[in-house]
């Protein structure tokens, strides 16, 4: 009897001590990354400061730079988040890092060509440190902090650039122009736009796509000096080409202060 007591109370221990590690292990849950992320893009953007910060110049010390940054983030790659956006916003910076790259790789170090994709992607990747600094608390310390204040600086004026251009993209391209045979081979092409945002626009410059019969295509401009919200204006080009499709673009515009 006191020998089968025994065997019955070891397992019944077993059984309770399965129980509760299963238990532990259900109630940790998954491993995921969303404390420690900002950690981990600040680590590396303190390691390309160190890096680029230095003496040395030329395309090899940004390479660096920029793979010092990669070979931190990258594992974040694999980690499950909380929180989606800001698992989006990491896999968004993090192939930012790697653009860099290919335009190391595809452009000759500050040639025109390279300058004009660099900044594109310099655009991109500092308005995403402002959504980590604006929405889940990167901080770094020091002069490492000051340089995320220019980068977060030039990642606002970015989304400024970038949300004014979408707003008036937006309404030119959604645009159709009437066109108006004026006679001897010349056409009229007008369209009357109202400004629906609350940006004020000046010299507004609008090239015209026109294609004719055989998918020939020409070229045209239309131009207003001011475009205030809430008032329509007359954008007007001139042609001989008699267009069967017309493409309106933004080809130039200010926001007026």
């Amino acid at each position: 009897m006191t020998k089968r007591v025994i065997n019955v109370m070891t397992a019944l221990g077993l059984a309770l001590s399965l129980g509760a590690c299963s238990q532990n292990t259900k109630n940790e849950g998954p491993d995921y990354a969303d404390d420690e992320a900002m950690n981990v893009i600040g680590q590396g953007l303190s390691k390309r400061f160190a890096i680029v910060d230095t003496d040395e110049t030329g395309a090899a010390v940004v390479k660096k730079g920029v793979q010092a940054e990669i070979d931190t983030d990258s594992p974040l790659k694999n980690r499950q988040f909380e929180d989606s956006k800001l698992h989006e916003n990491v896999i968004s910076y993090i192939n930012v890092l790697d653009e860099s790259m290919d335009v190391l790789a595809n452009y000759q170090y500050q040639s025109a060509e390279y300058y004009e994709h660099w900044e594109d992607v310099y655009d991109k990747r500092t308005q995403i440190l402002k959504t980590f600094v604006d929405k889940y608390g990167l901080k770094l310390q020091g002069e490492d902090q000051e340089t995320l204040d220019e980068l977060v600086a030039n990642g606002a004026s970015a989304a400024k650039e970038r949300n004014e251009k979408e707003t008036i993209d937006k309404m030119i391209s959604s645009t159709q122009f009437e066109k108006k045979d004026d006679g001897y081979g010349n056409f009229t092409y007008t369209a009357v736009i109202e400004n629906t945002s609350d940006l004020s626009f000046e010299n507004v410059n609008v090239v015209l796509g026109l294609y004719d019969a055989d998918g020939v295509k020409q070229e045209s401009y239309a131009h207003v000096k001011t475009w205030a919200p809430g008032e329509k204006v007359k954008f007007e080009a001139y042609s001989n080409c008699d267009a069967t499709e017309i493409k309106p673009m933004v080809d130039y515009f200010n926001v007026a202060d």
